[in-house]
């Protein structure tokens, strides 16, 4: 089951994968003449008709011989949700807005013609004026993929049309040659006056028209594909359905229509046609609830903060509107009826089936993840976020920060376009929500989600086909010819900021200026498809395209610049692609640009250089370690105009190197392998996190304990004890009492602190069999555990949770971790914590051999608990910011304490410990180890006088028997660390090294763990391991 990923513009498609039966009629409207043509030249390609499916021919020029169809309009078309980042000026580029449209004009209408139900946009449909055009550009709806078509006869007003039709086509005799002017080739639109209009002659025509509910109740109907939304998620799974890399998956999402004027039997229709007909299931939302969801919080709240143009009015329409309130209701509805398909259809499914699953999509839907989760805590659920992830000082300015976050972790696997993205988020979810990560991905409340990179790509043989159509190849002439001498530059984009239109013009326009002789040599052709949200901007961009434009003699025989602001045919648009000898996308902030990735393909004859904006999610893997894609910074025009030089002027061979890379690359991450690994991706999250459930867990007994301990007699038993999982004990609250045994102090509201010598009397059965060999693990330093176990020569001490050991049977301490290294971060961690603990009353910073500290839990009241979770969050980040390297520094939360150490410090001792009494089994040199290892000695210490230690003899002692590992038992905690140790000694006997292996979950609470066995807590475990009644020799 897939999750639609755009709730505006859905494609729908059948059962089958391909798309919807008809051709798509939602107009763009243009000039009503061939424009492309016109563009192009006289040339016109014999083979009109492209030979590329509907879907791939996203741009094809629209066919206005068709029959015309209606859209409900929805009553709140007209609202418009605005802040001072997102301004949007056209009421009417709002999505949802009112496809049906009517004429005022002079004709009188015959009062009989406002029964009729006849298809009224036909009064400016076939209007082909330029003024008729420039209205249409303006009225031009944008979700109707479900229309109405009328085809009800009605004499009166079809005279009426017909009358209309005759006199444009008069009019438009006269106005031929203007089609041909200089603005309609530089701005894709001709000068005209603006005809006259005025009101209806009989005022019953306006009621009917507006009264939308008389259409909707009777009207036909039928469904219609769109080719807006996101086309490469409906390709990519096209194609991965006919290669058979996944089943045809069932669509949930909202339908590109309003739907408060449409009668509830008409829904139900629709959503049984859909269900049937289509492998859809709809989500039928009322209109207010769409407009606040997507025009005011997903385009104005956070698409903006994603792309960081953070909101700077927090009291914007968008806010007072409860646009927040409209996001979750209708997250909260698509989850629904997520479940209730889920339920209907996949409940008799094996959960491990790899096909049973749902997979959700971008930032519409974030909240959808949790939501099904609560429903159906054993579901398989993947997200896929397809524009960029902010960094996290961007992403706590969102007041919905931690419902977001935590909506989206409700997911077993979230893939990102980039491994920047990966790391934002993985540094947000450490920040705001103060989660532990990993390299692997995020823990949170007792749950892993993975996180990744995989981007999404392209299909290059589909592609390379329609390159290689009669169509695409006869466009390409038409384009050689009508610039014979000319070397194309091809950029297209949206006309809005964040694309970055304005830094290339100035780009261009300084590399025009520095170089004169490019001035007649070399044109920039940007394509604008789409409406102009922004009209400021647009004015700004035509402004420099005025002066570049300014800067030829002759501006009949030479355009420096040509800005076409419409669609055209997308087999145009890859012709001159093809012909490119630069193709150039300068966005400030953008997930992934597959524009480029077609440009590659498009240009397998040229080899023409690509020059991409750093800032794109295709950058890191287009980039091909400085041989591929040349990047650009769009800020910086002054290089920017020098790397239009270099591209021009770049060496045939060095061409044809970058475009080799770059090419391989988009083979390699094509779209088939996307949907392979995103799949994957989530089922291997899955069966992780599926192994984790608490259900599974068995409780540890004695008896289970002593019938594993029987089985493992003829081998070595190693005992790894972390007995301090619950404690709160902090080295600094010791209190010496002159030369004996040290007193101390503990919370006992989490723990009941087990005395040294009571913990050695229960374990003295097992210490005292020569076969077992017991190490408590500590977050203690080295002089304490000292002074607690110096009559316990017989037990091994871990200190600071894996950065020393005391091997059993020695004196000598090593360490693991490396001096030299400790004094370069200690004391800069130090400091920064110190500054935090002058601001949160009640904290303090406890400074160890290898590890500090950040107590905070008596701040962490009611009154002033955000407060201290924010300074928390920020240092965790600020720590991990600095420290990233896999074997650098980590700050993870335990228990209301930030713990700063090495990372993988215990991982790295419990490995040691395997390997060192294995070494004679496995033939492994004592001295590999120590250098494996990096191991030092380092001396004892006492509270009193430091002990002086012999530094003759081997650095590690000899192991007293040769046998092997028969029995590995691990008892740790519940906190994100303790899985990994889980994970790894699992493993050790999923690959037969060691035959049995128990590992212990001490815990009060039920939680999801990788541990084989749990105990309530350690007492209970010190009971089973205590009076085991069997030695073993």
């Amino acid at each position: 089951m897939d999750i639609l990923p755009s709730l505006t513009q859905s494609q729908n498609v059948s059962a089958s994968g391909s798309p919807g039966k008809s051709e798509n009629h939602n107009k763009f409207f243009t000039d009503g003449v061939n424009s492309a043509e016109e563009f192009f030249g006289s040339n016109k390609p014999k083979t009109p008709q492209s030979s590329a499916s509907s879907s791939e021919t996203a741009f094809k020029s629209e066919d206005k011989s068709g029959p015309q169809y209606i859209q409900p309009k929805s009553r709140y078309s007209n609202v418009s949700f605005q802040s001072s980042v997102v301004d949007s000026k056209r009421e009417n580029e709002d999505v949802g807005l009112p496809a049906l449209k009517y004429s005022k004009s002079t004709t009188n209408l015959s009062p009989n013609a406002s029964k009729s139900f006849i298809n009224l946009s036909n009064l400016s449909v076939h209007s082909t004026s330029p003024a008729a055009s420039a209205s249409r550009a303006k009225l031009a709806y944008s979700r109707p993929d479900f229309s109405l078509h009328s085809n009800t006869s009605a004499n009166s007003l079809s005279d009426v049309v017909s009358k209309a039709k005759e006199e444009e086509k008069n009019k438009e005799e006269h106005r031929e040659e203007e089609l041909f002017n200089f603005n309609d080739l530089l701005y894709g639109r001709a000068e005209a006056t603006v005809i006259p209009y005025g009101g209806f002659s009989n005022p019953y025509l306006e009621f009917d028209i507006t009264n939308q509910e008389n259409i909707f109740e009777k009207a036909p109907w039928q469904v219609e594909s769109s080719r807006k939304g996101n086309m490469s998620l409906n390709k990519a799974v096209n194609i991965a359905v006919e290669a058979g890399i996944m089943n045809a998956p069932k669509w949930v999402g909202t339908p590109s229509m309003p739907s408060d004027a449409v009668p509830q039997h008409v829904i139900s229709d629709i959503a049984h046609e859909l269900s049937d007909n289509y492998n859809c299931e709809a989500v039928f939302v009322n209109d207010i609830t769409f407009q606040g969801h997507y025009t005011s919080f997903c385009k104005q709240i956070l698409w903006p903060t994603f792309h960081y143009q953070i909101p700077d009015d927090p009291k914007s329409k968008a806010f007072e509107d409860h646009s927040w309130g409209h996001y979750k209701l209708l997250n909260q509805l698509v989850a629904d009826k997520i479940v209730e398909v889920y339920k209907h259809e996949n409940a008799f499914l094996d959960p491990n089936d790899p096909s049973n699953m749902i997979w959700i999509h971008d930032y519409h839907l974030l909240l959808v993840p949790r939501m099904i989760r609560e429903k159906l805590p054993e579901a398989k659920i993947g997200l896929f976020l397809h524009i960029s992830f902010p960094s996290s000082e961007v992403f706590r300015c969102f007041a919905q920060r931690k419902d977001l976050l935590e909506g989206m972790l409700g997911a077993n696997s979230i893939s990102f376009q980039t491994d920047e993205y990966v790391r934002h988020f993985c540094q947000t979810c450490n920040r705001s929500l103060l989660a532990d990560i990993s390299e692997a991905g995020v823990f949170h409340n007792g749950s892993f989600t993975l996180v990744n990179t995989i981007p999404v790509g392209i299909n290059v043989d589909s592609l390379s086909d329609v390159l290689n159509s009669e169509n695409v190849l006869a466009w390409r002439n038409s384009i050689r010819e009508r610039w014979a001498s000319k070397s194309l530059i091809v950029s297209r984009d949206k006309l809005d900021r964040l694309r970055g239109i304005k830094q290339k013009l100035l780009a261009y326009e300084k590399f025009l200026h520095d170089n004169p002789e490019y001035i007649n040599k070399t044109v920039l052709i940007q394509i604008c498809p789409g409406s102009v949200p922004d009209e400021d901007y647009e004015s700004e961009v035509m402004s420099i395209v005025g002066r570049i434009n300014s800067l030829t003699k002759d501006i009949a025989v030479s355009q420096p610049v040509i800005l076409l602001q419409k669609n055209i045919n997308f087999d145009q648009y890859l012709a001159l692609q093809s012909e490119a000898e630069l193709f150039v996308v300068s966005s400030m902030r953008e997930g992934l640009n597959l524009t480029c990735h077609e440009f590659i393909v498009a240009t397998t004859e040229k080899h023409s250089p690509l020059l991409l904006s750093e800032f794109t999610g295709s950058a890191p893997s287009l980039y091909c370690k400085g041989d591929g894609a040349i990047l650009i910074n769009p800020w910086d025009v002054k290089k920017f105009a020098e790397l239009f030089k270099q591209s021009l002027e770049l060496d045939p061979k060095k061409k044809l190197q970058r475009w080799k890379n770059c090419f391989d690359t988009i083979q390699k991450h094509d779209s088939k392998n996307w949907i392979k690994n995103c799949l994957k991706s989530i089922n291997e999250a899955w069966l992780y996190e599926h192994k984790r459930n608490s259900i599974n867990i068995i409780p540890l007994t004695k008896s289970i304990f002593e019938q594993v301990y029987h089985k493992s007699s003829d081998g070595r038993r190693i005992f790894i004890l972390n007995l301090d999982v619950t404690s709160s004990v902090s080295s600094s609250s010791l209190e010496y009492c002159g030369d004996s045994v040290p007193s101390f102090s503990v919370n006992r509201k989490n723990v009941a602190f087990t005395e040294p010598s009571r913990l050695v009397a229960l374990l003295n059965d097992i210490i005292s069999d020569p076969n077992n060999h017991v190490y408590l693990v500590s977050f203690m330093k080295r002089a304490d555990l000292d002074i607690f176990y110096k009559r316990t020569p017989n037990v091994g001490l871990i200190a600071e949770n894996g950065g020393y050991i005391k091997f059993v049977g020695t004196n000598k301490w090593v360490s693991i971790v490396d001096e030299q290294e400790l004094n370069k971060w200690m004391p800069q961690v130090s400091q920064l914590i110190n500054s935090k603990v002058e601001r949160l009353p009640g904290s303090h910073c406890e400074v160890e051999d290898c590890t500090i500290r950040f107590h905070a839990s008596q701040s962490l009241s009611d009154d002033n608990r955000e407060h201290c979770l924010h300074l928390l969050g920020d240092c965790i980040q600020h720590i991990n910011e600095i420290f990233p390297d896999k074997d650098g520094v980590h700050a993870v939360l335990i228990k209301d304490i930030v713990v700063v150490q090495q990372n993988q410090l215990f991982s790295k001792a419990l490995q040691l410990l395997i390997a060192y009494y294995q070494q004679k089994q496995k033939g492994i040199d004592p001295e590999w180890l120590v250098q494996q290892y990096k191991i030092k000695r380092v001396p004892n210490s006492s509270p009193s006088t430091p002990i002086k230690e012999a530094h003759e003899g081997p650095l590690l002692p000899s192991p007293s028997s040769k046998s092997s590992i028969s029995l590995l038992f691990l008892s740790g905690g519940s906190t994100a660390g303790d899985e990994i140790y889980f994970d790894y000694a699992n493993s050790l006997k999923e690959k037969g090294e060691i035959p049995e292996v128990l590992t212990i979950s001490i815990s009060e609470t039920d939680m999801k763990t990788s541990a084989t066995h749990s105990v309530a807590g350690k007492n209970e475990l010190l009971s089973i391991l205590s009076n085991t009644g069997m030695h073993t020799t």
